[in-house]
């Protein structure tokens, strides 16, 4: 009998063992199995908040997408009219008229959602005039009176307002010290206080497709949460080279996004003609290419291209389609400094002359939201509302 006692003590016991190490075995692939969950789950909200953080306004922007709320009858009539032409933002292709077929590259769709007025068109000039033929002059804007300038600017003002972005004409001061196109370094610099993105163009530079939002041109160059500014290359010659043989961009058209960074990116730029940290670059407050030859030769050397600073192919936003150069099509942006009346021809080729007449009329009625009269403003430009 005690045996079998202990014959039957000793197999539960080993029973009871093996029943054990099963429950700790257990217990380790569970705690596991959460571990691995977990990490995975961080990793992913890790993915997700960097979006959402890159998608939301910053804490600068006064301007949110509730522009629906309160869309001017006219603008919502014109948008509805181009509404079933508009180009997709998550689309991956676009083909243009010539037949090219660009894509946007799997890891570049960084822009999901429209960005509405937290993206600013913007044009400056500080000879803007009320003469017939100028974009402050009353109605109507006829097209034998429109000057080369007026229709660059209706065409970046009738691309704003399809796609629901905010848009500014400033009327910069002029400055004794500098050539008149550097305004646009510190005009590009305040307006980033008060918006997310800010997309400055020449009035010889046209949008080539109205049906086409920024935000996919934005995806299809790579700008992200990390860019600072994009601009395009210019013609790869001599002439447009810098001391080290690297071609210029062209500040023509400048894409840039709010950040300490940018901020500081710009007044770099914009102090450059001192002298105090840059000392060759005095002469360029004069000398051609002023700004663009400033930023080339000194300011993008500080900072690292592919990541803070896009280079946009020339094909893409410079140059135009009936130039010698080839490889500088101006596919979506084009940039007429060989021919600037091709502004007014390019305006008229898609709208029709009451439709020019109507959008200017709109502008003319709204000066009081799109319309800074900056000219008494003096240089240092600080603090300037746009």
């Amino acid at each position: 009998m005690a045996g079998l006692v202990a014959s039957v003590s000793g197999g539960w016991n080993g029973i009871i063992r093996k029943r054990r190490y099963w429950s700790m075995f257990g217990i380790f692939a569970i705690v596991l199995f959460f571990g691995y969950s977990l990490f995975i789950l961080s990793t992913e909200y890790d993915r997700v908040s960097k979006i959402i953080n890159f998608l939301k306004p910053n804490k600068n922007s006064e301007h949110e997408n509730n522009e629906e709320v309160h869309l001017d009858p006219f603008i919502a009539e014109l948008q509805a009219k181009y509404k079933p032409t508009l180009h997709r933002i998550d689309n991956s292709t676009f083909v243009t008229r010539e037949g090219y077929k660009y894509t946007v590259n799997d890891t570049n769709h960084y822009f999901t959602e429209p960005l509405g007025k937290r993206l600013l068109i913007l044009d400056a000039d500080s000879r803007l005039e009320t003469e017939p033929g100028h974009m402050l002059a009353p109605p109507p804007l006829t097209h034998e009176d429109i000057k080369r300038g007026t229709a660059g600017m209706m065409n970046h003002f009738l691309y704003a307002m399809i796609h629901g972005y905010d848009y500014r004409l400033v009327k910069s001061p002029k400055d004794p010290n500098r050539h008149g196109t550097w305004s646009k370094v510190p005009l590009i610099r305040e307006a980033l206080k008060t918006h997310d993105f800010v997309v400055f163009l020449d009035s010889d530079a046209n949008f080539q497709y109205y049906n086409l939002p920024y935000e996919w041109l934005m995806n299809l160059w790579g700008v992200n949460g990390d860019t600072l500014a994009a601009m395009p290359e210019d013609p790869n010659s001599k002439v447009n080279q810098d001391s080290n043989g690297w071609v210029l961009w062209n500040t023509g058209f400048v894409t840039a996004q709010q950040s300490e960074r940018t901020q500081d990116m710009f007044d770099r730029w914009d102090n450059c003609p001192s002298g105090e940290r840059y000392k060759e670059c005095k002469h360029w407050a004069f000398d051609w290419a002023h700004e663009q030859a400033a930023f080339g030769a000194f300011v993008r050397y500080e900072y690292e291209v592919g990541k803070d600073l896009i280079a946009i192919s020339c094909m893409d936003g410079n140059g135009a389609s009936y130039i010698g150069d080839k490889k500088c099509g101006g596919v979506f942006v084009s940039h007429h400094w060989g021919d600037k009346d091709r502004t007014i021809k390019q305006l008229y080729d898609r709208l029709d002359g009451h439709s020019v007449e109507d959008l200017h009329r709109y502008f003319h009625e709204n000066q009081d939201t799109y319309y800074v009269n900056a000219e008494k403003h003096t240089y240092p430009i600080k603090d300037l509302t746009i």
